[in-house]
């Protein structure tokens, strides 16, 4: 049997959580929108040859690891805050977090505290990293680098830009999370 991870997207609608997640396990990107309500279910094997060399732990666990396989249980959750009581439950038990952002959205970025909160609140204290998504919209962006920094620090977060239409800067976020999330394997 195969360790397994869940993890959760976080982050308000219109971000790009689905087209991440899309982007990641399927190597697809839509054009239309269609919003989430309650929650997605995706599973993504996790190869462990990009980054083993990133593992702090036991070199036994990692042979095991590396036999038995590891797979990450992905639950993108719907970005109404207002039904969030709704999704709740999909918190529990999370193994880690990609909390999202629009680049091109204030909102969206301003409202990350929220679900920070929540996240900690209803996960406990579990990795995470933070995403701003849309990069590809770059005349567009309304979030500078430096409130980004700012934010990633006050949270002491691993921060990443990303491109879920391009397929940019997509493996290595979602990389980085499974790398903590086996970081934290007791």
């Amino acid at each position: 049997m195969s360790y397994r991870g869940k993890a959760i997207l976080l982050g308000n609608a219109s971000v790009g959580k689905t087209s991440l997640l899309s982007q990641f396990v399927d190597g697809k990107f839509f054009d239309e929108y269609i919003q989430t309500i309650g929650a997605n279910f995706l599973i993504k094997e996790i190869d462990l040859k990009d980054c083993v060399d990133q593992l702090r732990i036991d070199k036994d666990l990692i042979t095991d690891i590396e036999q038995k396989g590891f797979k990450l249980y992905f639950w993108d959750i719907g970005g109404q805050q207002d039904k969030l009581f709704v999704t709740e439950y999909y918190f529990v038990q999370s193994h880690g977090a990609i909390v999202v952002f629009d680049l091109a959205d204030r909102k969206s970025f301003d409202d990350l505290d929220f679900w920070i909160s929540k996240l900690k609140e209803l996960s406990g204290e579990i990795p995470f990293i933070m995403i701003g998504n849309k990069k590809d919209l770059d005349k567009k962006r309304v979030i500078s680098e430096e409130e980004i920094k700012e934010k990633a620090k006050k949270h002491d977060v691993a921060y990443f830009e990303t491109s879920a239409k391009l397929d940019e800067n997509v493996n290595e976020a979602f990389l980085a999370l499974s790398i903590k999330i086996l970081n934290n394997i007791k």
